[in-house]
């Protein structure tokens, strides 16, 4: 039993490598702002194409093929998504937008750096490696955590300094692993911004 348990956290399906490449991904949208575009067009960008991926959503669950999108979607959602409006993205994106719109830039980007990073190599590395279950939330694996924490960690260097860095990894890591109602896409970012304005 503990064999096949183990077996089910060591391997990640293609769908779920390709959602966490896209989320790792965004923390390139830090790296746009600051040496091609603004951070209002690079948001606008992003809620445009935001909107362009609802309409897309909408389109699929009735069964009409939207090309890009659709074909992204189909091989990055799981099993019991497929059939239904998939909003996870929807969420990442928001997150990263309200970030970019609502907190300075230097705090902006280091809460989407631990969105991005954080968020992304715990799942990939809680999955792989992960044994050990958070007392708060089975789903998480502490292994997980732990490097998805020090991911954001150093992600965070480049933008604030090591000491703040320490404090908005800790704070994303544990927005991202309560079970909260809220997508922890959205909470994390603005949990961190917040948390980084008030330590400021």
């Amino acid at each position: 039993m503990a064999k096949c348990q183990l077996r089910a956290y060591s391997s990640l399906s293609n769908s779920e490598i390709l959602r966490k490449a896209i989320h790792i991904s965004g923390f390139a949208v830090s790296f746009v702002c600051t040496h091609l575009f603004n951070a209002s067009l690079v948001s606008m960008s992003l809620f445009v194409v935001t909107i362009g991926y609802a309409v897309s959503e909408l389109a699929r669950t009735k069964g009409i093929n939207v090309p890009v999108f659709s074909t992204i979607t189909r091989k990055a959602a799981s099993n019991p998504e497929i059939n239904h409006f998939v909003t996870a993205p929807i969420s990442f994106a928001m997150g990263i937008i309200l970030a970019l719109l609502v907190f300075p830039t230097y705090i902006a980007h280091a809460s989407i750096a631990v969105l991005t990073l954080g968020d992304g190599f715990a799942g990939i590395f809680g999955k792989i490696f992960g044994k050990t279950p958070l007392f708060f939330n089975r789903k998480k694996r502490f292994e997980g955590t732990i490097f998805g924490f020090t991911c954001a960690f150093l992600g965070s260097t480049l933008f604030i300094n090591p000491l703040k860095a320490i404090v908005a990894a800790a704070v994303g890591m544990l927005a991202e692993c309560l079970p909260l109602p809220i997508d922890d896409n959205l909470v994390t970012p603005l949990s961190v911004g917040t948390v980084l304005i008030l330590f400021t």
